[in-house]
């Protein structure tokens, strides 16, 4: 027994070492078929390296791991129905390569359910990064100095799921505007977003000031897209999970249509 612990310890299986000293200890389990032995640490193994992999997952991402979709207390009488937080659930969205665009006013709860989603996702094995968009804009201008300007962009270009916070919040120069489109364009129909703001969708033209840029961005963002709009009181996340600010009611969640014209 010692023999095959070492063994296990050497190939780096230390869950399988630990679970086959924990069924060697108990008599419970000399019934066990080799099979059955086998299955068992090898279930071990897995659960370990998976729970890795989410934990890395989640570190990477920047997200607050602690916010979870399971934490939402669902009030259909508030305007979220369940078959709607279902449907996110299933991360449908990302697997389809569409859009998800989160508006409401300050406080409402954009950021949480946006959290909550990307959270989801590393469970799910997703690669998820999460940026607040006014200051990711800001590191793009000053890694162009440094060298750092394309690695930083890559890394966005790459992920399954990609969390811009904050948009509309801050002004955008010439030099924003063609970084986001380009972070937006290289994406698009391959990789999902999710946008937050508090701005509704109709000034965001306005906000992005170009026209020709202006189009170009929202018809990449809203085509093939969700738009949730946060209204009304609050809903309450449960205790526990490190929340301070409580997610508001969705009480509007549809495909959009109407798109500004296509671009060429």
């Amino acid at each position: 027994m010692q023999q095959v612990l070492n063994d296990l310890r050497e190939l780096k299986l230390s869950a399988m070492a630990s679970k086959f000293e924990e069924l060697c200890a108990s008599p419970l389990n000399q019934d066990l078929s080799v099979r059955e032995h086998i299955e068992l640490m090898v279930n071990a193994q897995l659960t370990v390296k998976r729970n890795r992999k989410i934990q890395r997952l989640q570190r990477e991402s920047g997200l607050n791991c602690t916010i979870r979709m399971e934490d939402l207390e669902l009030e259909e009488k508030r305007g979220l129905k369940r078959s709607q937080y279902l449907e996110f659930m299933r991360l449908d969205f990302i697997s389809q390569h569409q859009n998800l665009v989160i508006t409401g006013a300050t406080g409402c709860g954009k950021t949480h359910l946006a959290s909550a989603i990307g959270n989801k996702a590393c469970i799910e094995g997703k690669q998820v990064k999460f940026v607040k968009l006014p200051v990711f804009l800001d590191e793009l201008t000053i890694s162009r100095k440094s060298g750092e300007f394309v690695k930083l962009l890559q890394g966005l270009l790459q992920v399954d799921l990609l969390i811009l916070d904050d948009f509309g919040i801050t002004p955008i120069d010439e030099v924003q505007r063609h970084d986001l489109l380009t972070i937006i364009d290289d994406r698009y129909r391959l990789k999902s977003t999710i946008i937050t703001s508090q701005l509704e969708v109709k000034a965001w033209h306005r906000y992005l000031g170009e026209p020709t840029v202006a189009d170009a961005i929202m018809d990449r963002v809203l085509s093939q897209s969700h738009r949730i709009e946060l209204v009304g009181a609050s809903l309450r996340w449960k205790s526990g999970v490190g929340i301070q600010e409580p997610a508001a009611v969705v009480n509007k969640v549809t495909v959009s249509k109407e798109l500004p014209p296509k671009k060429s």
